[in-house]
Formats: C-alpha cells, sequence, structure tokens
C-alpha cells in the first residue's frame, strides 16, 4: 500500500511538472521575443525591389515566429503583379524567408499609346512606351472583343514553340482569333491559324524551319503543314 502511495504521488508529480513545463514553454515560444522575427529574407527576387516583397507580405519585426501568418503573406506577396508565385517559411530561429519566382515577359501588347507587358499566361505585369527587349508586339485589328479571343492564342503559339525559334519572332499579328501570323527575324512568315493545336503546329513549325529556310510557314493546318 505504501509503495502503490508513492508511486501515486511520483505520478501527480511529474504529471504537474509536465504540465508547468509545457505552460513555460508555450509562454517562451508565443508570448516573449527568444523565438521573435528579427529578419525578413529574400530569395529568388531579380527584378523587384526586396523592400517592396517584404512590405507586401507584411511580416512585423518582434513577431514569435510561431505565430507568423505564412499564409496571409503568400497572397499579399503574390498580389504583387510581377510575382507569379511565393512561399513563405521559418527559418528558427529568428528568420522569415520569403521565396519569390518572378513572371517572365513574353510578348507587349498595345494599349492607349503604351505597350502592356504580359507573361504566356497574359497577364499584365508592367508597361512600356516604346517596344523593346527583344519581346515581339502582338498586334490585333478589331475591337476589345478581337483583342481579347487573339491574344491567349498568340501567346499559346510562343508558349509551344522552342526557345530558339521564340527568339526569332519579331511580332504577331492577327484580325480574328482564327488568323493568328507570326513575322520572323529575317522576313519569313508563319501562318499559325487559330491558337488550338499549338503544339503539334510548333512541331510542324520546328521540323520544316530545320528542313530548309522559306519565305512563309503554313502550319494553320498541322496535318498538312506547308512552305514556299
Amino acid at each position: 500500500m505504501r509503495a502503490r502511495a508513492r508511486w501515486r504521488r511520483l505520478s501527480v508529480t511529474i504529471t504537474v511538472t509536465l504540465l508547468i513545463l509545457a505552460i513555460v514553454a508555450y509562454m517562451i515560444v508565443w508570448h516573449t521575443s527568444v523565438f521573435a522575427v528579427t529578419t525578413v529574407r529574400v530569395a529568388g527576387a531579380k527584378t523587384v525591389a526586396t523592400q517592396r516583397i517584404t512590405a507586401a507580405a507584411s511580416i512585423g519585426i518582434g513577431t514569435p515566429l510561431v505565430s507568423v501568418d505564412t499564409s496571409g503573406a503568400v497572397a499579399r506577396v503574390e498580389k504583387l503583379p510581377q510575382i507569379a508565385s511565393a512561399q513563405v517559411s521559418l527559418d528558427w530561429p529568428h528568420t522569415v524567408v520569403v521565396s519569390v519566382v518572378e513572371r517572365v515577359p513574353a510578348a507587349l501588347v498595345p494599349d492607349a499609346g503604351r505597350y502592356d507587358v504580359v507573361d504566356v499566361s497574359g497577364v499584365v505585369f508592367g508597361t512600356m512606351t516604346a517596344p523593346g527587349g527583344g519581346l515581339p508586339v502582338i498586334r490585333v485589328q478589331g475591337a476589345a472583343a478581337v483583342k481579347a479571343a487573339v491574344v491567349p492564342g498568340a501567346l499559346a503559339a510562343l508558349k509551344a514553340l522552342p526557345a530558339d525559334i521564340v527568339r526569332q519572332v519579331s511580332g504577331i499579328s492577327a484580325s480574328s482569333a482564327y488568323s493568328i501570323t507570326l513575322a520572323l527575324r529575317g522576313g519569313a512568315v508563319v501562318d499559325w491559324g487559330s491558337g488550338e493545336q499549338s503544339e503539334t503546329k510548333a512541331a510542324d513549325l520546328a521540323a520544316m524551319m530545320r528542313l530548309r529556310k522559306a519565305d512563309r510557314y503554313d502550319v494553320s493546318a498541322p496535318d498538312a503543314p506547308a512552305m514556299s
């Protein structure tokens, strides 16, 4: 009986001790500066200022690391037009790391005297006053509805083409979503047609360009490509 009583007292003592330690640990982690944020580090930024990214993340210095709202910070950073995706991680004991992937410019789209910079998904994330940077210009003949139909098809072509051919594209024009034409540096023209079956059309064009140079390539009907 005495032994059982001793074990009971020991069990209570251990339980109370563990509870006290848990409370102390909780207070240290959540309510003191022992594990507080002292540094917000940005990784992956190339053209966007790190100060702009940290400002968007809005992670307060002195915030307990464990209470940082990482998903909220990600959402705020991804609202920056130039950022395609973001990740926020904790680097104990005092650092938050914001890793970003920036959007890559794919083309320029004229708009009211300026040029919108778009990525391959069609997101506008910058403007230019004149063409530059070796980016092709997508020129659309027609109303805004025509532009809305043409631009996705033109970008699908750029996304499907090999990088070496993309570098040769100087411009893209169309009067409808089914009449997309690529202008290549050097004067050659590619009749692309619509944005459908872009991967097949890109493979056809690459094969014909390897075969020989031509003034005109026609991949609008991918099952019957032609050049002249």
